[in-house]
């Protein structure tokens, strides 16, 4: 089952498209539930994280460009199309890390072609989550957003790019659980997603938000060859 946000201040542009999805999910077995929002403001004040959001551009209240903004700066990484009247302003889209745009009066081919490309995105997404129980209750993590996991004693810190989350485990679990998917050690304290990496300098690493990691000697090589190895490689 995947969620889908309809952000759009005309009723009739939600029906529409809300019918087009329900269309797709028949056609296409695939289970969607989907929402509406006559504004930015109440999708962002719902706190809703959908899979995929299919967001207007021009709202009075906030618009979609700006709601795109708030959604990323709090760390939320649905699949977001944009819905518009105007094109030019949808190419904007790659600022918010957008996944495509469809323009008005949207037709249902066209939206049926890109909503495929986002469920397979989310869905992609949703096959690499994670549950890790915290202090606060049961959380669940993309692993595309950990950027790293810090051991201090018998408690695990995951630094994600929605904060840190703490967790009684062990690195090696941790590990069991996260190298399928692009993690390696650097040494017995971090374990690093690889993609988040973005510096080594002779025995630091350095990821996304500035942290740098100590790697240990006999970590190195092992670490270096898993950065540098190609992708399915």
């Amino acid at each position: 089952m995947l969620r889908i946000a309809i952000v759009d201040d005309e009723a009739e542009v939600r029906e529409s498209l809300s019918s087009m999805a329900a269309r797709f999910s028949k056609e296409n077995g695939v289970e969607l539930v989907v929402s509406e929002y006559a504004d930015g403001r109440d999708f962002l004040e719902s706190g809703a994280t959908e899979d995929i959001v299919l967001l207007d551009i021009e709202m009075d209240e906030v618009g979609g460009m700006e709601t795109a903004r708030r959604l990323r700066t709090a760390g939320v990484t649905s699949e977001i199309i944009f819905v518009t009247n105007m094109a030019q302003y949808a190419i904007k889209g790659y600022e918010v890390s957008a996944l495509d745009f469809v323009v008005k009066p949207v037709r249902y081919p066209t939206f049926a072609f890109k909503l495929a490309r986002a469920v397979e995105v989310a869905s992609r997404k949703r096959r690499s989550r994670i549950t890790i129980p915290t202090r606060d209750g049961v959380r669940t993590l993309n692993t595309a957003d950990i950027i790293y996991v810090e051991v201090i004693r018998h408690k695990l810190i995951y630094h994600t790019v929605q904060g840190t989350f703490e967790v009684w485990d062990s690195l090696k679990n941790a590990s069991t659980t996260l190298e399928p998917f692009g993690f390696a050690l650097c040494n017995a304290c971090y374990l690093v997603n690889l993609d988040k990496v973005i510096g080594v300098s002779q025995d630091m690493v350095t990821v996304e938000g500035g942290d740098e990691l100590k790697m240990s000697r006999g970590r190195k090589r092992e670490f270096m060859d898993a950065l540098t190895r190609p992708t399915g490689g």
